[in-house]
C-alpha cells in the first residue's frame, strides 16, 4: 500500500500510520457478536468485524499497519486463539497474543510468541475476571517485563459490561510502581470514564496510552491537558476498530490544532514504530 502524506510542511519522508488497537473475530462469529455489543451498550461498528474488513478499512483510511488482537476468557482456548491469530497473518495487521490469569506464562514463552510473530499481549481484565493488580498475574508481568514484552491493558470501563471496573489508574499505578520496567500501554487514555484519576495518577508516568474510541468523544480542554502533560513520545494512535471509523479516527487526530507536525507523526505512527518494527 502507497503511503499517503498527510503533512505539507516540509516532510521530508512519507508518514507511516499505526493503529495500535484493533480487533478482528472469525467470520462465523462476527455478527453475532457485533449484535451482541450493540444490544449490551450500544456500540456500533463500521466494518463486519473480520479480517478482511479490517484491511479495507486501512485501505481507506491510508493506515500502513495495524495491531490486531482477540481476547479469550477461558485458560483453555488461549493456544488455539494465539493460532488463530496467527493463521490471520496479513502483511499489514500484526497480532497481539493472548493470556488468561489461569494460564501459565513463562519468559520462554513469551520469546516463542515474539518469534512466531506475535508484537505483545493484550489483556481485558474486564471479560477475563481479573483486577489488574491480582497476584495471579505477577508472574505473566515479570516476564513481560524481562522481555521488553509490551501489554496492552483495557482501561476504565467497558460499555457493555456492569461494574466492577478491574482496570482503573490506581490499580495501573500499583503494577507500574512493582514492575517499572514492563511496557504498560493503558488503552483509552487511561480509561473512557476515568480521565480524572488518570490525570491526577498516570500522566507523566512512564507509561503508554492509547486513544482507542476516546479520541473524540474526550472534551478538548481534558485532550489538550493530556497531550500536554504525558510525554508525547508514550501516546500511540489506535481506534479499536471496528468500534470506530479508522479513517475518521485518523483525520481526526491530524487535524488537531493545538499539536504541532512532529507531535502527531510520533502519535500517529512514529512511537509504535519503536515498539514493534
Amino acid at each position: 500500500m502507497a503511503r499517503q502524506r498527510w503533512f505539507s510542511d516540509n516532510t521530508e519522508n512519507d508518514v507511516m500510520f499505526i493503529d495500535f488497537h484493533t480487533h478482528i473475530f472469525p467470520r462465523h462469529r462476527a455478527p453475532a457478536i457485533m449484535d451482541d455489543l450493540w444490544r449490551r451498550g450500544k456500540i456500533p461498528h463500521y466494518t463486519d468485524g473480520t479480517l478482511s474488513g479490517l484491511v479495507d478499512s486501512m485501505q481507506t483510511a491510508g493506515i500502513t499497519y495495524s495491531l490486531v488482537s482477540r481476547i479469550t476468557t477461558k485458560a483453555e482456548n488461549v493456544t488455539a486463539v494465539n493460532q488463530w491469530l496467527l493463521n490471520c497473518r496479513h502483511s499489514q495487521v500484526m497480532p497481539l497474543a493472548t493470556v488468561h490469569p489461569d494460564f501459565a506464562v513463562t519468559t520462554d514463552d513469551l520469546k516463542r510468541l515474539r518469534s512466531e510473530g506475535f508484537k505483545g499481549v493484550k489483556l481485558h481484565p474486564d471479560y477475563q475476571g481479573f483486577y489488574v493488580d491480582d497476584p495471579r498475574m505477577f508472574a505473566f508481568y515479570e516476564a513481560a517485563q524481562q522481555i521488553g514484552f509490551p501489554v496492552l491493558f483495557h482501561a476504565g470501563l467497558d460499555r457493555g459490561l456492569p461494574p466492577p471496573v478491574h482496570a482503573l489508574p490506581h490499580r495501573l499505578l500499583k503494577i507500574h510502581r512493582l514492575f517499572p520496567q514492563m511496557v504498560m500501554i493503558a488503552a483509552h487514555m487511561g480509561g473512557e470514564d476515568n480521565y480524572a484519576e488518570t490525570e491526577a495518577l498516570l500522566l507523566g508516568e512512564e507509561i503508554y496510552l492509547d486513544t482507542a474510541f476516546v479520541l473524540q468523544i474526550m472534551e478538548t480542554e481534558t485532550l489538550k491537558r493530556f497531550f500536554r502533560r504525558h510525554p508525547i513520545e508514550r501516546i500511540l494512535f489506535g481506534t479499536d476498530s471496528p468500534f470506530t471509523d479508522q479513517a475518521a479516527e485518523l483525520s481526526y487526530l491530524l487535524n488537531i490544532p493545538f499539536l504541532t507536525t512532529a507531535q502527531k507523526e510520533l502519535v500517529a505512527g512514529g512511537n509504535a514504530a519503536s515498539l514493534i518494527l
